[in-house]
């Protein structure tokens, strides 16, 4: 039984897994679920499952960042996750990308350190690209979408660019929208990184799709209510894809 994600057995998962960072959003991804039921609800982790077009499906809540985001993802991965997508939120750091899209990343820079206890910081975040392809094709009709490279930070202030005054004290804020975007980085988050690693080392598909919740160029917002039903939304095409039968060719690979 995990340590975090009580209650949590092998074989309790379903045939697609969906993690999200807020617990909030679970239940709200759920409302598209048959037979839904809670597994697991112990501090940042909200696991329900339930049934999408007849076939068991499961989503998580990781709470925000590395450190809860290795927890939960270990844990699903040691109880029989068979793939994983993180559904969540994004800053666009690109001019052409507005709230409201979507982002699917095929690989994640991260910052100095970031999971450099399980492998180098040359080793890299990358996701399942047959998996991206499915997301892509689904999403394509209704949703403008963006593909490429992000970076997943382990700050929220500072470490994105993000002034803060505490006390009257305000730190030294580095430019690193432009730094970053100069190498090719469309967008950043806070848990993506950690997935694609985990998911690599035990040789799980594993991919994201985010919706872009502010752009950083302009600080541009999308209002909650949009936000939250583009959410509902996307996790269904995502379920879609992820259960979409395998091809002959993903058979073989």
């Amino acid at each position: 039984m995990s340590i975090h994600l009580k209650e949590l057995k092998h074989g309790d998962l379903g045939e697609a897994t969906i993690i999200v960072g807020d617990p909030g959003r679970v239940s709200l991804l759920a409302e598209a679920f048959d037979k839904r039921s809670i597994i697991v609800n112990n501090r940042e982790f909200l696991l329900m499952n339930g049934y999408y077009k007849n076939q068991k499906v499961s989503v998580c809540s990781t709470g925000i960042g590395v450190g809860s985001t290795e927890i939960c993802v270990s844990e699903l991965l040691e109880n029989g996750a068979k793939q994983i997508v993180r559904c969540g939120g994004c800053g666009a750091w690109r001019d052409d990308i507005e709230p409201g899209d979507i982002i699917l990343n095929t690989g994640m820079a991260r910052t100095t350190g970031l999971m450099t206890t399980y492998v180098p910081d040359t080793y890299p975040a990358v996701a399942d690209s047959l998996l991206v392809s499915r997301i892509a094709k689904h999403l394509s009709g209704s949703k403008k979408i963006h593909i490429g490279l992000g970076l997943t930070a382990e700050t929220y202030y500072i470490g994105q660019g993000r002034g803060i005054s505490i006390k009257g004290k305000a730190l030294p804020v580095p430019n690193m929208i432009e730094e970053w975007s100069s190498l090719g980085i469309m967008n950043c988050e806070m848990e993506t990184a950690v997935l694609y690693i985990l998911a690599s080392l035990y040789q799980i598909p594993a991919a994201n799709c985010l919706a872009v919740h502010v752009s950083r160029k302009n600080e541009k917002w999308e209002c909650e209510e949009d936000y939250r039903k583009l959410h509902y939304e996307m996790a269904q095409l995502v379920l879609d894809a992820m259960l979409e039968p395998s091809t002959q060719y993903e058979k073989e690979a």
